[in-house]
């Protein structure tokens, strides 16, 4: 992870002053997790005891750290934040494309954030691997939702292949939502009161209400998602 390394993803944030953030981020080429420098020393926030997920199947004495959480914190580490809606100027490069955008700080961070999640060695985050690594940075409801369906549906057929018994469906995906909102609500509570994190705070509860909003519109979004195969 040198200097002199193209990065897996880059988020350049540019604020309105004209200050740039660079968080360059690199994922292992083993394991696709996303990579953290040996010498970093996390917070102690990201330690796997503070303020753990009700649901979390790791271990204190095997992990020391929040797999989720050292990561966040190393991407976090990398700059100062401003206030939530705070306007700044988005650009996310990645080796084959560039995004670009105007929005607001706490959406920018919320989008780094569902990165960081989906690229990180968590089990309730590891079967949104696919879409970390595809990433489409500042993904809305719909784009969210038919990204997801899809994953989530391309799994289940590859699963198929190995077992003809199983059934065709988007219950890993109603599970893995589910899962995320666990997350979601632990992070807020991870962040809160540290000094300068109010916007990932915030970018982390307007990601929660993204994830809420995907779960709750599984029966909803069909009829839209049938009728864009041209099927009634």
């Amino acid at each position: 992870m040198s200097q002199n390394t193209p990065a897996d993803f880059e988020y350049l944030i540019t604020d309105g002053t004209g200050r740039e953030t660079r968080i360059p981020l690199y994922m292992d080429n083993n394991t696709r997790d996303l990579a953290v420098p040996h010498r970093f020393d996390p917070p102690d926030w990201a330690c796997l005891d503070h303020h753990q997920c009700k649901h979390c199947p790791l271990d204190t004495e095997e992990h020391r750290y929040c797999p989720v959480a050292l990561r966040l914190a190393w991407a976090f580490s990398q700059t100062e934040w401003g206030d939530s809606y705070d306007d700044i100027e988005l650009e996310v490069v990645t080796p084959t494309r560039r995004y670009s955008s105007r929005t607001s700080l706490q959406r920018a961070l919320g989008s780094l954030f569902g990165l960081v999640c989906s690229l990180s060695p968590c089990p309730h985050t590891l079967p949104l691997r696919p879409m970390g690594i595809f990433h489409l940075p500042l993904a809305d409801e719909s784009e969210t939702f038919f990204r997801a369906a899809s994953v989530f549906l391309l799994h289940r057929y590859l699963q198929r292949e190995q077992d003809p018994s199983l059934t065709l469906d988007l219950s890993l995906m109603e599970h893995t939502y589910y899962n995320l909102r666990e997350i979601n609500r632990s992070f807020a509570a991870r962040l809160r009161g540290v000094q300068g994190a109010e916007a990932a705070t915030n970018a982390i509860i307007l990601l929660d209400m993204l994830t809420r909003d995907v779960a709750f519109q599984l029966e909803e979004q069909m009829p839209h998602l049938r009728r864009l195969f041209g099927m009634q």
